[in-house]
């Protein structure tokens, strides 16, 4: 019951992203096209209180503000998208870390506050269990999103460096240049290559740690 719970978490968090959120920039280029044909428009159907209208003006202008509200748009959407990715990491640690400290409350006196607080400590209290979580078959990608975690959270910085090792892919580039290297930063402007797909895959891998953890698990202490 325990394992099925804590699957139905993964899974019910990103299915939010994909059943309710997602959808709401499903058409973004048709809704800023919109947008700047109702302007021009309504500024066409005012009354004229000038000897001049340049209609060709009017329609540049109108096209102007059906770009910047795309692009206010896709930008929204990639900083929900990259958003869901730090989160899902985060929702795993705090699944781990509580999961931990009820097993182990039953045997330990644990204050939680100082409980397993980063990922070092995680995976040492499953060692101390005689469970290898490095040995998973889903570890690489759960240490890539946890990388991918900090990148989104701090922008480039030691975690960018390492990740780019890992999984380069991430990184957006175009011709001869690197987003993130001319940016620094990811969620300003979109310099990670991360969208539905990714975050399917981690959600697999998170799924999949939690099949791998073994129902029973013993410590040799005493």
């Amino acid at each position: 019951m325990t394992r099925r719970y804590l699957k139905s978490e993964v899974q019910s968090f990103v299915e939010i992203y994909f059943q309710k959120l997602l959808p709401i920039f499903k058409d973004i280029e048709s809704e800023a096209d919109k947008l700047a044909n109702d302007f021009y428009d309504n500024f066409m159907n005012q009354p004229a209180y000038d000897e001049y209208i340049d209609p060709s003006s009017i329609a540049e202008h109108a096209l102007e503000m059906g770009i910047e509200h795309y692009s206010y748009l896709k930008l929204g959407k990639y900083n929900l998208t990259a958003s869901w990715h730090a989160t899902l990491y985060q929702l795993w640690e705090q699944q781990s870390r509580l999961f931990l400290f009820r097993e182990m409350s039953h045997v330990y006196k644990i204050e939680f506050e100082t409980f397993c607080t980063n990922l070092s400590e995680i995976k040492k209290f499953y060692k101390f269990h005689n469970v290898e979580i490095e040995q998973f078959s889903c570890w690489s990608k759960i240490k890539e999103l946890c990388l991918l975690c900090n990148v989104i959270k701090h922008g480039d910085g030691d975690s960018a460096k390492r990740l780019r090792k890992i999984k380069p892919v991430l990184f957006k580039q175009e011709g001869e240049v690197d987003y993130m290297e001319a940016y620094k930063t990811t969620l300003l402007e979109e310099t990670l290559n991360i969208n539905e797909v990714t975050l399917n895959d981690y959600r697999e891998a998170l799924l999949s740690f939690w099949d791998e953890i073994p129902e029973r698990n013993y410590s040799n202490e005493l």
